[in-house]
């Protein structure tokens, strides 16, 4: 998939590791044609209890960071 407004397909691929020849005919793909799999990964996200931190908290992580580096 070269340019950024094509579709993206989902084909889904067998336990023995093939793609059935009907996916793959109907994206207009020929017999023998070569294939470039892109794997797509996902973000891994915030969970949703994170807690809110203050001001003060902020200060003082900074401060162990900044005590952390002097004593290093």
């Amino acid at each position: 998939m070269g340019a950024a407004n094509e579709k993206p397909y989902d084909l889904v691929v067998g336990p023995d590791g093939s793609i059935p020849a009907d996916q793959v005919a109907r994206l207009g793909v020929a017999p023998g044609a070569h294939l470039r799999v892109v794997p797509t990964v996902q973000a891994p996200s915030l969970p949703e209890d994170f807690p809110d931190l203050s001001w003060e908290d902020f200060e003082q992580a900074s401060k162990l960071a900044a005590d952390d580096l002097t004593a290093a």
